[in-house]
């Protein structure tokens, strides 16, 4: 699901056909209190979201709402959009946490593109998180692979693993090897 938060209605009709036409769910919201809820639904994979979503056109609405964002959802890559981008005010939105800043109007191909990268990078980053061993993963193969290169001899394992044979067995029943 890719969250469109724009106070155009146009903006958002046209995202989400775009979208939907690439094989993409849209959700799209006018306002920061419905992009809050929004976000914080877990099937949410990118946000694009508009730095004015007032008759303001300061951007402060968007560096807002990208801050409270960055709370709720650190994991999900946000695209930036506005109609009156200048240099700082992108600067000033990658240093908080948005990963693209785009202008419009935009095209629909490099948009497309943009989105279709970003997620494959944050599959890959969700997926490598979930592949990370912890520490004690890491102690219970070290205590195992000793175990069996010692032919479960432990005062031999406990040397080679530089632990007192009483570590070695407080970590084997804490780990119930």
């Amino acid at each position: 699901m890719i969250l469109i938060v724009d106070d155009d209605n146009a903006v958002r009709m046209s995202m989400s056909l775009a979208l939907k036409r690439a094989g993409y769910e849209p959700v799209a919201v006018s306002n920061e209190a419905d992009a809050l809820v929004a976000v914080r639904d877990e099937r949410v994979r990118l946000a694009i979201l508009d730095m004015n979503l007032t008759l303001s056109t300061t951007g402060q609405d968007g560096i807002a709402t990208l801050r409270k964002f960055r709370i709720l959802r650190p994991d999900i890559p946000v695209i930036m959009v506005t109609a009156w981008g200048t240099i700082p005010l992108a600067v000033e939105t990658m240093s908080l946490g948005a990963v693209d800043f785009i202008t419009k109007p935009w095209s629909n191909a490099d948009l497309l593109a943009k989105i279709r990268k970003l997620i494959a990078k944050s599959d890959l980053e969700r997926e490598a998180a979930e592949r990370t061993e912890t520490l004690d993963d890491i102690e219970r193969n070290a205590i195992t692979e000793a175990m069996r290169r010692c032919n479960g001899n432990m005062s031999e394992a406990a040397k080679q693993l530089g632990i007192t044979r009483q570590s070695l067995y407080r970590r084997i029943e804490k780990f119930k090897l």
